[in-house]
């Protein structure tokens, strides 16, 4: 496939040997308060019950800010179905467990809605890698194209609100 075949924005497959591997370290390092200081201020874990299984997931993912008092979490990954019809979720933040209530958007306009801003915000030269996303072309992706992206690699958001 020729780049200029491409889709605009694409999602990105880790390699899943490493990732276990790289995993394991982070919920280590995101466990403890200690430790979660600097890495922390990035990354949480996220604790999650499975719908079918009952089975408990201890997943870290990258978060941000979302300036209304919730965490905003992006993700590509399959897990986020567990989200549906069951918000009640924990949280390790910076070492401390935390209950919160997660929302889980996946419309793919209000998707390509939150993932255009978070671009605009950082460039599209450094959003892709910090997203989770490829950026294909030299600009920032239409919201018709990043629509596209949520529909074909199921992009979605999460806002996590957090238990006071």
């Amino acid at each position: 496939m020729n780049a200029s075949s491409r889709p605009a924005v694409q999602r990105v497959q880790p390699p899943r040997a490493p990732y276990r591997i790289v995993n394991r370290v982070m919920r280590w390092l995101l466990s403890s308060p200690g430790r979660a200081q600097r890495i922390g201020r990035h990354l949480l874990l996220l604790h999650v019950t499975g719908r079918r299984t009952g089975r408990r997931f201890v997943l870290p993912v990258a978060y941000r800010e979302n300036g209304d008092g919730r965490l905003l979490v992006l993700t590509n990954s399959g897990w986020r179905a567990n989200l549906r019809g069951n918000p009640e979720v924990s949280v390790t933040l910076l070492g401390a467990h935390r209950r919160a209530q997660a929302q889980l958007v996946e419309d793919p306009d209000d998707v390509a809605w939150v993932y255009r801003e978070l671009i605009e915000a950082v460039g599209h030269a450094k959003a892709g890698r910090r997203m989770g996303i490829r950026i294909n072309v030299d600009r920032t992706p239409t919201l018709a194209e990043l629509a596209e992206a949520s529909r074909r690699d199921g992009l979605a958001v999460i806002y996590l609100d957090l238990a006071r």
